[in-house]
């Protein structure tokens, strides 16, 4: 009986000890909300622009006709866009989505976002809840996520591996990469199958970044490179903060994959690593020393010679420069194959669309890379300086990431600082994630004339010209300190692969073909558009872009 007793007494006390913890854990969170909607009925007081606020709600309800109107996996940024659009012309407004988002503040007018990215304190400020979204993309800190005085450390380390020169100096790799690209969309057209191309493309992004940054060719399709595919499994179980499912977002399956997936890309990233490292102290200590043609052989090269580590090296890299670098690898290889990957596939379906740039691209390259395509990639390779003579190319691109851009931009709000909209008005940022909606702003009839054509010639008119481009309104790649460190490479990427691939061979969307074999109930556009952007990582094409490929004769 005794011994009875204390059991009971013992599983007593842990009983009264889980439902103490389950008290403590929803008070913390209905404290938490209740704080969240105080600073909304705040600001609504102060008269500051917002959808009609519900105290135990917020603006979950509000928000709810604006996702309805979208097919279901509508990147998030279009419903944000529309309300904008809808019932706040100034450009910006708050919006209260607690638990899913932390207080939002929305921005699609370019004064504020200049402010935001450019101007005030927050230029360099990157909100905490982006640590959270890249956490099982990166590892850990990383150039998209650091506070400003550890970004600064790290940026500096990464620039030489993202310099003009250093990017010349990989366009034969770059080249060779794109030919396996070029051989695949072959393959496929001989075949006469309808593929879904932005699939396709990834794999092979990931080979060009796996190259340009590790100098490692991974072949990834074909291979099943561990990194490739724990990078690409770790993108399809990752969710966005707008996935409120509570069972989706706690699966422990895809908890325990994130896990598994992270482990896999620090022993590959981290071996490859030490191989660098290896062979750059066999260099010194031979007298042989070679320039590194790899992004990370580049960074270490410069960290060592920032620590005065250069003639006598440790026998093992110093670990926390190791983990730190594996972090921001990771993060390249994600976000240099995401952003290239659907810029590519935007791209043809514009083109595709549009036959006349698209006669008008082909003659460019005919006569800037010779009228035999076949040569195109010796002419690029031996003469990389060719590429700054596509000017309709780069004019091309441009105006696809204007109409689909691949990503938006947010910071972290900071009290006492406010940012300004087009008509002066201003508005506290204290509390807040300012999200910038490039969607929006890229296609505005305030910036843009003809907002919703594709018409690359308007990057190639003078300032006096009714047609040339508000200054900042084209944001890809941001502007101010945290722009994208490797837009530079991005657009080399783009310009070479086109060069590659369009005098030979015609690329057509097959969203009607795919529609009458997998027909769907809902929505299959956004505002007519069938090729709109669903969030995969970064913004990529619906249905990941099916296609059939020809061979022109």
């Amino acid at each position: 009986m005794a011994y009875k007793f204390h059991v009971d007494s013992f599983s007593g006390l842990i009983a009264a000890g889980i439902w103490t913890l389950i008290i403590a854990w929803i008070a913390s969170v209905a404290m938490r909300g209740w704080r969240a909607r105080r600073m909304f009925v705040e600001l609504n007081k102060q008269g500051l622009p917002m959808p009609k606020h519900n105290l135990i709600l917020g603006h979950l309800l509000t928000i709810k006709p604006y996702i309805d109107r979208l097919p279901p996996d509508a990147h998030p940024a279009y419903s944000f866009g529309q309300i904008a659009k809808e019932s706040f012309p100034d450009g910006v407004y708050y919006l209260d989505l607690w638990p899913f988002f932390m207080p939002l503040l929305i921005c699609t007018s370019l004064t504020a976002t200049v402010d935001a990215t450019q101007k005030t304190a927050l230029a360099s400020k990157k909100p905490e809840s982006l640590l959270r979204w890249f956490l099982p993309i990166a590892g850990g800190p990383n150039l998209f996520t650091m506070d400003e005085d550890e970004w600064k450390t790290w940026r500096g380390i990464f620039n030489p591996g993202f310099s003009q020169a250093h990017i010349v100096k990989l366009v034969p790799t770059i080249v060779h990469e794109a030919l396996a690209y070029r051989k695949l969309l072959f393959e496929f057209a001989e075949r006469g199958e309808m593929f879904r191309l932005d699939e396709e493309t990834l794999w092979f992004t990931m080979d060009m970044i796996g190259s340009l940054v590790l100098e490692n060719s991974l072949d990834s399709k074909k291979t099943q490179s561990p990194l490739a595919v724990a990078l690409l499994d770790q993108l399809g179980w990752h969710l966005g903060d707008a996935v409120i499912n509570p069972f989706v977002r706690y699966n422990p399956r895809r908890l325990a994959a994130q896990w598994r997936n992270s482990r896999r890309m620090n022993s590959y990233v981290g071996k490859e690593i030490d191989t660098r490292y290896e062979a750059y102290k066999a260099s010194l200590e031979s007298g042989h020393k070679e320039d590194s043609k790899s992004i990370i052989g580049l960074v270490l090269e410069g960290y060592l010679k920032q620590t005065g580590g250069t003639q006598r090296l440790p026998a093992l890299l110093d670990k926390t420069f190791k983990s730190y670098a594996t972090y921001q690898i990771r993060t390249f290889l994600f976000a240099g194959h995401d952003t290239t990957s659907s810029s590519l596939c935007h791209t043809f379906y514009l083109l595709n669309k549009n036959q006349e740039t698209l006669k008008k691209l082909r003659e460019e390259h005919d006569s800037v890379l010779g009228n035999d395509p076949a040569a195109a990639a010796s002419v690029i390779s031996n003469n990389p300086q060719t590429l700054n003579q596509l000017v309709y190319t780069t004019a091309v691109i441009k105006e696809a990431m204007r109409l689909f851009p691949p990503a938006s931009a947010a910071r972290q709000g900071i009290d006492g600082v406010d940012i300004m909209d087009d008509k002066g008005h201003r508005y506290p940022t204290g509390k807040t994630m300012v999200w910038i909606i490039h969607q929006e702003i890229q296609r505005s009839p305030k910036y843009w004339p003809k907002p919703d054509e594709f018409v690359p010639e308007r990057w190639m008119v003078g300032s006096n010209d009714p047609m040339y481009p508000t200054k900042w309104a084209w944001r890809p790649f941001e502007f101010g300190p945290r722009n994208c460190i490797g837009q530079g490479l991005v657009m080399s990427e783009l310009k070479i692969i086109l060069a590659l691939t369009i005098r030979e061979l015609d690329i057509k969307d097959a969203y009607g073909e795919y529609d009458r074999l997998y027909p769907r109930k809902s929505m299959v556009t956004v505002a007519g558009e069938r090729a709109y952007q669903f969030e995969k990582g970064g913004a990529h094409p619906a249905d990941h872009l099916p296609c059939r490929v020809y061979i022109r004769k």
